[in-house]
């Protein structure tokens, strides 16, 4: 978001309109105003806002249609709908529209306030999730060689000091009180404790603990499902909470009046399974924990994983069979124990019965081939589980088609979950249901609520068409009558032109809207689909910034077969590039096929970089974004020049101020899939 968020204020009443500009132009907002919707339309048009106000009765355009029109071409700019009490109904149609919020009129000052504040960080926190999922997936791939992103840092000293100190000790409580420790020096967290998983009870044992009520939280036990914590063990992502009273994703949790602050981050400890959860909060100065804080904390909870798993007791490993009667009777899912060649160890009869085989013909087969799927779909089974092995992470696949000959079609829903076992042979739990009749129900909803979108959808393009349908109408009728003077004819259908081209572009946002994007890229993809795919997802921002992209690839990028995580290194490029151009701008993406290299250049038209910045944008926590963008990690370069260095690639910046920038993805000829264009 920019440094001072801009916002239309949409109206037909000048008085709403006066109080809402002075109100929150003296809070530094940058205000427009528009007296309908069809002049908001023009606004829309030549400038992006963070946030539109808008009346829900007004002449010409009303605040519905405007509604609908943001929801389908600026999808993050958000909305505050005012209401009377007599169309109540319609603010609640609103919201369901996908409005964030509505007021009631006449506008009361504080809450008008309040309620734009509440949107405006909504938003922000909603854009640093964004930004710091993209920059985890990375970092998650390096594992604890994402220290080398830090290395010039005073914290990578403290780390390696720490690392050195838990090597020696061999107290296993002890290395948890040095790590909180560490937390407290790191991210100043006062406040912290350490649970370990036990996945064979379904619940967390407290291993450490600082800070006030330590004790009795070192000796806790709680269940895996409860809280914060059960929401971190069941999504095994980072959690940053800045102030738990404002977070719109746990509502029901409340104040904890126990604690000092309301900010909190949650770190889950993944290996080669998952170990357990660090909860850190409370910061000394009394802040919110950001960004640069849950890096170091994650950096901290994989030191104690690979502690953890260098010292796990060798046992010998004894097989959990499946068994008592709830498996063969009462589970009407198909169930079945895998080993690591993906063979049935065990299954039970509603498995048998969906693969028309007996148990004893099981035992020892794949049961994926045997399931009636397509080869894709076996495909994808297959990996998913191997990575639910590799992982020790659930995976679920809601709804798949088989394809037997001569038999009814079916859609079977899969579930993967990891089992205790060995860890050189390594075993999971295959749940398979017949979902056949719930996915004729779901589609049969789908399709009414599709129709249902696309009609409205229909209704706001038809509003879009009439008004250049008839312009061009009377330019064609004005040809006609001055069709001697060749001048005004040339004139009159130039500007009906314009208007078939603004038909053109209402046409195509009703066509989009029907087909939603490709799915995310495969473990590996020719170069061509991998920069496609990231060009595709950050299209929306694009639009919404109008910022014009083109896209010129090498025909040879479609044979070239690439690593996916390339894919994220684009994203990244792509949202620097973007975040350089808030009011407009062009973003070129070229590539180019070399005697010893491939290269993709991202060349964007924004204010450019100073020769400073250009030398520090490398660093770990270095942002050249101001204001509310700043509370960026500050690692997206770091890590996309990280994935490239295993290709043998390298990321080249080129600046000047005032004459944008370009940024240049080096890989080698064979290109990191090892095929190259053979």
């Amino acid at each position: 978001m920019k440094e001072q968020p801009m916002i239309l204020a949409v109206d037909d009443d000048a008085a709403t309109l006066s109080l809402v500009k002075d109100l929150l132009s003296a809070d530094g907002y940058l205000v427009d105003t528009a007296v309908n919707g069809r002049k908001a339309l023009s606004r829309l048009e030549a400038h992006p806002y963070d946030l539109v106000l808008t009346d829900m009765l007004m002449p010409e355009m009303g605040g519905m249609e405007l509604v609908q029109y943001l929801r389908l071409n600026h999808p993050d700019t958000l909305i505050i709908v005012f209401t009377g009490f007599a169309n109540y109904q319609d603010a609640v149609s609103a919201v369901k529209l996908g409005a964030f919020d509505y007021l009631t009129k006449p506008l009361q000052p504080e809450i008008l306030r309040h309620a734009v504040k509440r949107a405006l960080e909504h938003q922000r926190l909603s854009r640093s999730h964004r930004d710091l999922e993209l920059v985890f997936k990375g970092a998650e791939a390096m594992g604890w060689q994402a220290l080398e992103l830090v290395l010039t840092t005073p914290e990578a000293q403290v780390l390696k000091v720490l690392r050195e100190k838990l090597e020696q000790q061999k107290d296993l409580k002890k290395v948890g009180h040095l790590i909180l420790a560490a937390a407290r020096d790191l991210v100043q967290a006062t406040r912290s404790s350490i649970f370990l998983f036990d996945a064979s009870k379904g619940q967390f044992s407290g291993l450490a603990a600082l800070g006030s009520g330590a004790k009795a939280r070192a000796g806790a036990v709680k269940s895996a499902g409860e809280g914060l914590m059960g929401y971190v063990a069941t999504h095994r992502r980072p959690l940053l909470v800045a102030d738990l009273s404002k977070e719109s994703r746990f509502p029901l949790l409340g104040v904890r009046s126990a604690y000092d602050t309301q900010g909190l981050m949650i770190i889950p400890m993944m290996g080669y399974k998952f170990w357990g959860l660090i909860n850190l909060t409370d910061r000394q100065d009394k802040q919110s924990f950001g960004p640069r804080d849950l890096f170091l904390g994650w950096l901290l909870g994989r030191l104690l994983v690979e502690i953890l798993e260098s010292r796990e007791p060798p046992a010998e490993f004894v097989p959990q069979p499946l068994e008592g009667p709830w498996v063969f009777e009462e589970v009407p899912l198909g169930l079945a124990l895998l080993d690591q060649d993906l063979k049935v160890v065990q299954s039970n009869p509603a498995l048998e019965r969906l693969s028309g085989l007996k148990g004893r013909e099981l035992v020892g087969q794949e049961i994926f081939p045997r399931l009636g799927l397509s080869p894709q779909d076996q495909e994808k089974l297959e990996r998913a589980f191997r990575q639910v092995l590799s992982n020790q992470e659930l995976k679920e696949f809601s709804s798949l088609k088989t394809d037997y000959q001569g038999k009814p079609r079916r859609f079977l829903g899969v579930k993967m979950v990891p089992w205790p076992s060995d860890r050189q042979a390594r075993r999971g739990l295959l749940l398979v249901e017949d979902v056949s009749e719930l996915e004729r129900l779901k589609q049969r909803l789908n399709l009414y609520e599709h129709l249902a979108i696309m009609g409205k959808l229909a209704l706001c393009v038809a509003h879009e068409l009439n008004n250049p349908l008839d312009g061009i109408r009377r330019y064609l009728s004005l040809a006609l009558m001055k069709k001697e003077d060749h001048q005004e004819v040339e004139r009159y259908l130039t500007e009906a032109q314009k208007g078939l081209q603004k038909m053109s572009l209402s046409i195509k946002s009703l066509l989009f809207s029907a087909n939603p994007f490709k799915a995310p890229p495969r473990v590996t993809d020719n170069l061509h689909s991998l920069l496609q795919d990231a060009i595709r997802i950050m299209m929306f921002q694009a639009s919404d910034q109008r910022v014009q992209v083109a896209f010129h690839p090498a025909p040879e990028f479609q044979n070239m077969v690439m690593e996916a995580d390339l894919y994220y290194v684009f994203i990244n490029v792509i949202k620097n590039a973007l975040e350089a151009m808030p009011q407009g701008g062009q973003l070129t993406v070229n590539g180019t096929l070399h005697k010893d290299r491939v290269e993709i250049a991202f060349e964007d038209t924004g204010p450019g970089l100073s020769p400073q910045e250009v030398d520090q944008i490398f660093q770990p926590f270095y942002s050249t974004k101001k204001g509310a963008q700043g509370l960026g990690l500050g690692l997206g370069l770091s890590i996309c020049q990280k994935i490239l260095n295993r290709y043998g690639g390298r990321l080249v910046v080129a600046s000047q101020p005032g004459e944008g920038s370009k940024v240049s993805v080096i890989l080698p000829q064979a290109g990191p899939g090892g095929q190259g264009g053979q």
